[in-house]
């Protein structure tokens, strides 16, 4: 599975740093008598320079001040404020962090304006590479009940650099749940890192559990092939084909040999229409191509129309006769084939009939065919009723997969 890192492009978009630093700067030019002769001076010239916009001589005129005795702790505030400012202005990334911090631990800065502070202090310290900084930065932000999307996106960015894959998951799930409770949706990059810090983790339920919030928020074909992927690791033999049917319907058969494999699986389980619609659906959006793929392909092919020839114009005189006795196992069939040949109408007429029977052998899997066939006969909200109804293990999980595509 890829893993995804997010780009220092990406996610120093909203911190605003120049515009904030500079207003900052204003807020914090010293006024007589807030800060001592001392400094005024240099303050003064280093007032002049921006407005110049002679970053350079601004730096100059502030660091000259660091050998100077007697200076106030608002000195050593409003000197640090425009340094970092002007710092930020040469490209000292360093010495803007330094000053900025500086001003931080001083105290004077507005109430109102400490979260701002985190913020600038998160982004320059991520833009240094010094991710513990950057973390801790970002999470007095977050706890100061900041809820931006790109301070939890270098958050858990740092977390993942530091490799620290097991905090990038805690974080991105306390991350999206937040986001669910105030009703927004969780940003794709912020579940991709999820997905990848799980793949690092070698956690596969993590991952599973990653996958289904993207396939919840962000659904990509991508994505359902890689749940189809840890599916079919993690998951019993008897479930393949219902692996491959709900990889198929989301889009995420992406290879050659995931339609072969899943014909094959058809044919075993005596359902000619799927095999035959399956490979037919690989032939024309050219994922079957040429080589040992196709000619497969074509092998198959040929078998499942001449078996799907000989079973569908029986169907109906089997349904009526399945119909009529009590045996619900053979509904079940019935109904599995006509889902097979996309009959979803006798489809559901048939599975119900199986379920209302009560002697189904497998009543779960009656239920998630069922909800299948309503799915596809529109029948959305039945579907879900059906697909909520089913237990056990793997057929609950690929029932709850299930939903999230009716959703």
């Amino acid at each position: 599975m890829r893993n995804t890192l997010i780009s220092a492009a990406v996610v120093a978009v909203l911190l605003n740093a120049p515009a904030a630093l500079a207003q900052k700067a204003k807020e914090a030019a010293p006024k007589p008598p807030s800060i001592t002769k001392v400094v005024v001076k240099q303050v003064k010239a280093a007032q002049d320079a921006i407005k110049g916009e002679k970053w350079a001589d601004c730096v100059a005129s502030l660091k000259s001040t660091e050998s100077l005795p007697g200076q106030s702790p608002y000195d050593v505030f409003a000197v640090n404020e425009l340094l970092g400012f002007c710092s930020a202005r040469v490209g000292d990334t360093a010495g803007a962090a330094k000053s900025f911090e500086i001003g931080l631990e001083a105290g004077f800065i507005d109430p109102s304006q400490i979260v701002m502070r985190y913020k600038q202090l998160l982004q320059l310290h991520y833009n240094l590479k010094n991710y513990p900084k950057a973390v801790d930065y970002g999470r007095r932000a977050i706890a100061a009940g900041n809820t931006e999307e790109p301070v939890a996106l270098l958050v858990a960015q740092s977390l993942y650099l530091l490799n620290d894959f097991k905090g990038t998951v805690e974080f991105v799930q306390g991350w999206i749940a937040g986001s669910e409770q105030r009703g927004e949706t969780p940003p794709d990059l912020g579940l991709q890192l999820y997905v990848s810090a799980c793949s690092r983790l070698e956690d596969s339920a993590c991952q599973l559990r990653a996958l289904e919030k993207q396939a919840a928020y962000h659904p990509k074909a991508e994505t359902w092939s890689n749940i189809a992927l840890l599916l079919l690791r993690s998951g019993t033999e008897v479930n393949t084909l219902n692996v491959f049917r709900l990889s198929k319907e989301a889009g995420g058969l992406r290879r050659a040999d995931d339609y072969t494999e899943m014909a094959q699986l058809a044919i075993e389980k005596g359902l000619p229409g799927e095999a035959q619609s399956v490979l037919e659906a690989g032939l024309a959006n050219g994922t079957i191509t040429t080589g040992p793929a196709a000619e497969l392909a074509k092998r198959l092919l040929g078998t499942a129309k001449t078996q799907a020839a000989a079973d569908k114009p029986t169907l109906l005189k089997q349904d009526a006769e399945a119909a009529a006795k009590k045996n619900g196992e053979i509904d079940s069939r019935i109904g599995l084939a006509h889902l097979s040949y996309g009959d979803n109408d006798r489809a559901i007429s048939a599975l119900q009939r199986a379920l209302d029977k009560g002697n189904a052998r497998n009543p779960d899997e009656a239920r998630l065919n069922l909800g299948i066939a309503q799915l596809r006969a529109g029948q959305k909200d039945a579907a879900l009723g059906s697909f909520a109804a089913v237990k056990g293990d793997e057929l609950q999980r690929l029932a709850r997969l299930w939903s999230l595509r009716a959703r």
